[in-house]
């Protein structure tokens, strides 16, 4: 099961999905429904739709403007999608990148979904590990007024987000390094770097 679900939209294509949003007032309010059906030529499409609201099992990831809205059972098979927006001489349109999924056809658009079925549970194992990881040091941050967030796990690096004290202190990249950083990579031998996300 995915614990957390990613879904990223390069700075091309949340610009674009804006401008659609932005285009007719009768999709104000709306977001970006991401999905992953059968088709294609490698077994599986992605597919993308402007929605009014998430539907019921959904989940949601806030993207800067609008949401985006997975249904649950496309969860594993979205999960790690990059989305970029192409523009060219001859054509123009969104660009599907996930390193999870096997066999990714040139169009783009599909791919396997049996390495992204493979990595699910490792992924999951490796977000849980972290966050137990994270609750070992939270209280040290907010003893002093600070908070820590992951926001990241991708090739044994982890993004965090300081908040409170700790976000904009001085001695931030102390915390990260001295703290953070130590005791995750003492818990989780996956770990190799932490990272301040901005």
């Amino acid at each position: 099961m995915i614990t957390k679900l990613q879904v990223v939209l390069t700075e091309r294509a949340g610009e674009q999905v804006r401008a659609l949003l932005a285009r007719d007032e009768t999709t104000t309010g709306y977001g970006l429904r991401v999905g992953a059906e059968p088709g294609g030529c490698s077994g599986y499409k992605y597919s993308l739709a402007l929605a009014p609201a998430a539907e019921k099992g959904d989940i949601t990831v806030r993207q800067d403007g609008f949401d985006v809205f997975v249904a649950s059972e496309s969860a594993s098979l979205v999960h790690g999608v990059r989305i970029d927006y192409a523009e060219s001489l001859t054509s123009s349109g969104f660009v599907f990148s996930n390193p999870r999924a096997a066999d990714p056809c040139s169009c783009g658009s599909s791919f396997s979904a049996d390495a992204a079925e493979r990595q699910e549970g490792d992924e999951d194992t490796l977000w849980r590990q972290v966050d137990e990881a994270i609750q070992q040091v939270r209280p040290f941050l907010q003893r002093d007024g600070g908070d820590v967030t992951v926001v990241d796990i991708t090739a044994g690096v982890v993004s965090v987000r300081l908040t409170g004290a700790c976000g904009g202190c001085s001695a931030a990249l102390d915390t990260l390094t001295g703290v953070i950083e130590r005791q995750l990579k003492e818990s989780v031998p996956a770990v190799e770097r932490v990272v301040l996300a901005y």
